[in-house]
């Protein structure tokens, strides 16, 4: 296979070439001798629907990837339509009982791998004991089984007093499962954008209010400390948001005959790119703090913070270095704009990009899904993408973070994200994310970037220096790590395979090697006070720098997990997570013994992450694994 990789890293070179031609200078300070600010991880969450898919391999390989990025950097889980998992008898009585077994197996799936579910309260019990697969449109949105499930009339006292039975019993079934401290961990959400009639909710305003008080008044009977909190609308200050906040701030409580209700979080859903994404959410924030002041130190989200809307419309930037660069930038602009400027109390910044699709869908890895009927498991493979791998960049800059002096405006492209880490060391996380106009054009897909967006897009390279003070480092090593059309883009080298439908494990082995951020430069030096970097249009560059006297843990990390998949072909596959090493930011390697032999290194590069994906030999029945720690 070294002739595949070499023919494709010569065709990614080209375009890269060309561009580097219109590099455009930037000069930014930053002084770490300054007191930073607490760098806590708000984006380390994501969705999908519906939660039925929580039984399939293929979402649950997701679920292994996701739980291995280090430093629980992407920990919540926000599905959809999580009650219809649940059965029932004599629903909508006084003599109702209820089957829960589907959804305790389905939130197992996450507590396993050390997940948190943001629980939207949302769906409705079948009228049988049993549940079968739910049925909804093309885009998992709108449900379309309603006459199999009990729908209370939430505007009938009586059925709002059967619900909050129900979720009460349901509330205390989690407890009985996980455990108080486990529950105190999860957020409970209503209903998902209940101001989207035609998929999400048609009953109504009034409806809507009496399900908030019934719902939060139930959950809070089992243990005041469940977080609950809403609206999750997607359409700004809507008439729902309206409703809702005005409720829970002066209204009557239909279960407790008391002024106001339960209100822990405000969540929003505005999908813009990032700095009219801020624009959209001032917009909430400023309603708030001007109608409803006592609500204005509340945790604040957007739990749908995405480029736009429509997860299963195709695109040819979702697969690509500028999706990745998109998180963080986005990330910047909230720290910046909201957090510092502002002074909102943001809680959670949701990419709801957890969906299983393809290259172009709005989701965190691609999925080449062998759809043979006569296979009797899931045969697939995954690849993840760099809106993925960024997760991992992010996670490793938890700490301090540190101002940026030299901006030309707030609203820059060229950005820097500087963190100072527990164990002291300086993590850069370095962006260049051009734009290209529109993210779509009428809604039409495009896989393909256009003559016009390329005219946009390509021209923006930057060539960036970096004037760093009070470091305090005796013998510094730099580390440089880069994500762009050349490193760690897995697409890219899947075209250049020529693009096939059906791929083998060796082919599967040469695009997954390109998954992953490359050390593009490692070195010990005297002193680093000023950084040079080229940054090609739509890339990240993390530069980690430590002092060389740190001492870096060399014993084996433990072994958390191993579990079994079916390749494309029905080949073996074995994902393996491991616990991570305190301290200093290493990198792992995976060796395995096959059928008892002798141990080799199955990883083609350094892990940041703590799992990967072995695809097992043909006739290899039994491995064994051990992790090695790297600098």
């Amino acid at each position: 296979m070294k002739s595949i990789s070499t023919f494709l890293l010569l065709l990614l070179f080209v375009p890269t070439v060309v561009s580097q031609m219109n590099y455009s200078f930037y000069e930014y300070s930053i002084d770490f001798s300054q007191p930073g600010k607490t760098h806590v991880n708000y984006w380390h969450a994501t969705g999908f629907t519906p939660g039925e898919l929580l039984f399939r391999d293929d979402m649950q390989l997701t679920l292994d990837y996701l739980s291995a990025i280090p430093n629980s950097g992407l920990v919540h889980i926000r599905p959809h339509w999580m009650l219809n998992l649940v059965g029932s008898r004599n629903a909508g009585t006084p003599e109702a009982t209820y089957n829960f077994d589907r959804l305790g197996a389905a939130f197992d799936e996450l507590v396993s791998r050390g997940l948190k579910p943001i629980f939207e309260v949302m769906g409705f019990p079948a009228i049988t004991w049993e549940t079968g697969p739910g049925e909804y449109d093309a885009a998992a949105q709108s449900q379309r089984n309603q006459p199999d499930q009990w729908i209370p009339d939430f505007e009938n006292m009586e059925d709002v007093r059967l619900w909050y039975d129900f979720v009460k019993e349901m509330t205390t079934y989690l407890e009985d499962r996980y455990g108080v401290e486990e529950l105190k961990t999860w957020y409970f959400e209503c209903t998902n954008e209940p101001d989207i009639h035609n998929h999400f909710w048609s009953y109504g305003i009034p409806a809507l209010l009496n399900y908030w008080d019934a719902t939060s008044e139930a959950i809070k009977a089992v243990n005041p400390d469940y977080q609950f909190g809403g609206p999750g609308t997607a359409r700004g200050v809507s008439d729902e948001f309206k409703a809702v906040l005005a409720h829970c701030d002066t209204g009557t409580n239909v279960i407790t005959g008391e002024q106001g209700a339960v209100l822990d979080y405000i969540s929003v859903h505005r999908k813009f790119l990032p700095y009219v994404m801020i624009d959209r959410e001032l917009e909430c924030i400023e309603y708030i703090r001007e109608n409803h002041p006592r609500f204005k130190d509340l945790p604040f989200w957007n739990d749908e913070a995405d480029p736009m809307a429509g997860w299963s419309r195709s695109y040819w930037w979702r697969p690509h270095p500028w999706y990745g660069a998109f998180v963080i930038q986005s990330v910047d602009a909230h720290n910046r704009l909201l957090i510092d400027s502002a002074g909102v109390n943001y809680q959670m910044l949701l990419n709801d990009n957890g969906f299983m699709g393809n290259w172009y869908h709005r989701t965190q890895l691609a999925r080449f899904l062998n759809t043979d009927e006569t296979n009797e498991e899931v045969r697939f493979w995954l690849f993840k993408k760099p809106v993925l791998t960024v997760m991992t960049m992010l996670a490793l800059g938890e700490g301090n973070r540190y101002d940026v002096e030299g901006y030309a405006t707030t609203r820059e492209h060229v950005i820097v994200v500087p963190s100072r880490t527990p164990s002291n060391e300086i993590v850069l996380l370095i962006l260049n994310k051009p734009e290209f106009g529109p993210v779509h054009n009428n809604w039409v897909s495009n896989r393909h970037i256009t003559p016009e967006q390329k005219v946009l897009h390509d021209p923006h390279g930057a060539n960036l220096t970096l004037n760093l003070q009070g470091l305090n480092f005796e013998k510094p090593v730099l580390r440089h790590v880069r994500l762009d059309e050349l490193h760690g883009y897995a697409h890219g080298a899947w075209r250049a395979l020529g693009s096939p439908d059906s791929l083998s494990a060796d082919m599967y082995r040469v695009i997954a090697a390109h998954m992953d951020p490359v050390m593009i430069d490692q070195r010990q030096t005297d002193e680093i006070s000023t950084l040079h970097l080229q940054l090609p249009p739509s890339s990240v560059s993390m530069v980690i720098i430590s002092d060389a006297h740190n001492n870096v843990s060399h014993s084996t990390p433990e072994i958390r997990s191993i579990n079994d998949y079916s390749g494309y072909n029905g080949e073996q596959k074995k994902f393996i997570r491991w616990e991570q090493m305190p301290g200093m930011i290493v990198r792992y390697h995976v060796y395995a013994s096959y059928d008892g032999g002798e141990y080799h290194r199955v990883s083609p590069y350094p892990l940041f992450d703590l799992g990967y994906l072995d695809v097992l030999p043909d006739g290899v029945s039994e491995a064994e694994y051990r992790i090695e720690v790297v600098y």
